[in-house]
């Protein structure tokens, strides 16, 4: 596909004629809506049981305080993105109780995956407003009516996706970042240089651009454009990370450059940020391999810092848990891989350390990797912060598997929050997102179970079960294999569970036969 080179920074995209080599949201043909038909007999049969890993895995991705969409109003006006799911009925007497059985979901609309080209075609990313749930594609994103499931509109893209946000503004706007078409890709991966802002609702490209050519960053490297490491929307502002080189921002309405990668004489950076309801940077200056951190939180619109928390020079990196309560993880070791050992709260008006948490021995699913606001497995509301465990034995020696719970820590202290949620033997919950004080997981089933929704009251830590993935739906147990092997995204709002794929794979459809791009469940 030919592509122009892209507006100079400040230029709107949003009015007269789409942008050239995008093309405009194409509306949809006159068609029916998605079926929930299962897939084709050559797909090898599997059981739902067997989906218990896939949940597993793909949980990992979603679960954790990433998901965060500003809440609309309660009109059902185009372009709000989708507010918090509501509190359901009590469903049990406890954190550990067994318990009663919830509303049970079948599959109400779906998409097969298109076919895919290589082990590797990135199609992650997906978003709600109150009208439609956007998911991407192999080099294209769509939009679906929530209500029907109905195409409502499609957004070609030039090259595949390489990084998203489950973050949008409050009109519905979000920012993806693309790879760049004129450089070669290795291994179907290619340079993750462009950007660009659309509607989520009406599916328009708002503008695109290149991210700023460097000058010479904190690596001793130029003479390039920064590579996107993660995206973060706060306010109407959207920041890109990108590691050593530094980090830029944009005005998500106009695509006008707001901050880019700048050398200074203490040769500061900008690892990366959070963003949601707040945005926060984790800043490096001196030595890259011995740095002194800081984390600030920020002016949106200027860049500015309202406030620094400094960082103890016992950690190689620093991880924005949350943006607001702000909470802060370090890790001492070096690499991706390495594991959060202490968390910390800070007041984000004044950068004072409010509480600190040590873990005994990685005893909290906390899965950070390189970036910085993009944590998996921690979510904070309501003056505490919630963390699952990592997978223990069960109560029992006779039950199969493994489980895991919920714990909560008070923020303004420190200390463990009475009470716990138990997953029960042979199950594990999983974080999707916070509920106003409360805490939307996904509570895996032991062998020939059932799986369900649940919310975790903040207070007492007791489960209700929102809505129930039964084990003798033949549908969902065709559906639900379909994510099994891969990290996939997972969407809970007014009662609709929203499972989308990450990576298509030739190499597993050609022995198992087409999986699915997203599947929706439900009860109604």
């Amino acid at each position: 596909m030919s592509y122009p080179p892209p507006p100079a920074p400040g230029t709107p995209q949003g009015f007269g004629p789409p942008p050239a080599g995008f093309g405009p949201a194409i509306p949809p043909m006159p068609t029916t809506p998605p079926t929930n038909v299962p897939p084709p007999a050559s797909r090898r049969a599997r059981l739902w049981p067997g989906a218990v890993a896939i949940i597993a895995g793909a949980t990992l991705v979603f679960g954790c305080g990433g998901w965060y969409l500003t809440s609309g109003d309660s009109s059902g006006s185009g372009g709000k993105p989708a507010a918090n799911a509501s509190k359901g009925a009590d469903g049990n007497d406890g954190g550990h109780a067994e318990p009663a059985a919830p509303p049970s979901a079948k599959v109400l609309f779906n998409q097969y995956a298109p076919k895919a080209s290589s082990d590797g075609d990135r199609v992650f990313g997906e978003w709600l407003t109150d009208k439609v749930y956007a998911k991407t594609g192999v080099k294209e994103i769509t939009g679906y009516d929530r209500a029907s499931g109905t195409q409502l509109w499609k957004l070609p893209l030039p090259t595949q996706v390489c990084f998203t946000t489950p973050q949008s503004t409050a009109d519905g706007v979000t920012v993806i970042a693309y790879d760049d078409e004129k450089k070669p890709t290795f291994e179907g991966v290619g340079v993750c240089t462009n950007i660009a802002a659309f509607n989520i609702t009406t599916g328009k490209m708002l503008w695109h651009t290149s991210t700023p050519v460097l000058g010479v960053s904190a690596d001793g490297t130029g003479d390039r454009n920064l590579s996107v490491a993660e995206i973060a929307i706060s306010g109407g502002t959207a920041a890109v990370g990108g590691g050593p080189d530094g980090g830029a921002a944009w005005d998500t309405a106009t695509g006008k450059l707001l901050w880019k990668p700048t050398a200074n004489a203490d040769n500061c950076q900008d690892d990366g940020y959070a963003g949601g309801p707040a945005l926060v940077a984790v800043r490096r200056c001196g030595d890259y391999a011995r740095p002194t951190l800081s984390v600030q939180t920020l002016d949106p619109a200027t860049g500015q810092p309202l406030s620094t928390y400094k960082v103890s020079s016992a950690f190689r990196d620093m991880h924005v848990l949350s943006s607001k309560p702000l909470v802060v993880g370090g890790s001492p070791g070096e690499g991706s891989g390495a594991k959060v050992s202490d968390i910390y709260s800070v007041d984000e008006k004044t950068g004072k350390e409010l509480a600190h948490i040590a873990f005994p021995d990685e005893k909290y699913a906390i899965d950070c990797k390189g970036e910085v606001g993009t944590c998996l497995g921690p979510l904070a509301g309501g003056g505490k912060l919630f963390l699952p465990t990592t997978d223990h034995d069960n109560a029992s020696p006779d039950v199969p598997g493994h489980t895991n719970e919920f714990v909560a820590f008070d923020l303004a202290t420190g200390k463990p929050a009475p009470g716990r949620a138990d997953a029960g033997d042979g199950r594990k919950l999983f974080p999707i997102r916070m509920d106003g004080n409360n805490v939307i997981a996904l509570r895996t089933p032991p062998y020939q179970g059932r799986s369900a929704v649940i919310s975790i009251d903040g207070t007492t830590l007791k489960q209700t079960a929102l809505m129930g993935l039964p084990n003798d739906d033949k549908v969902l147990n065709q559906v639900l294999p379909s994510f099994g092997i891969r990290a996939d995204d997972l969407l809970y709002d007014k009662g609709r569970l929203y499972i989308g794929d990450r990576l298509t794979n030739k190499s597993n459809d050609e022995i198992d036969g087409p999986h699915y791009l997203f599947a929706v469940l439900g009860t109604s």
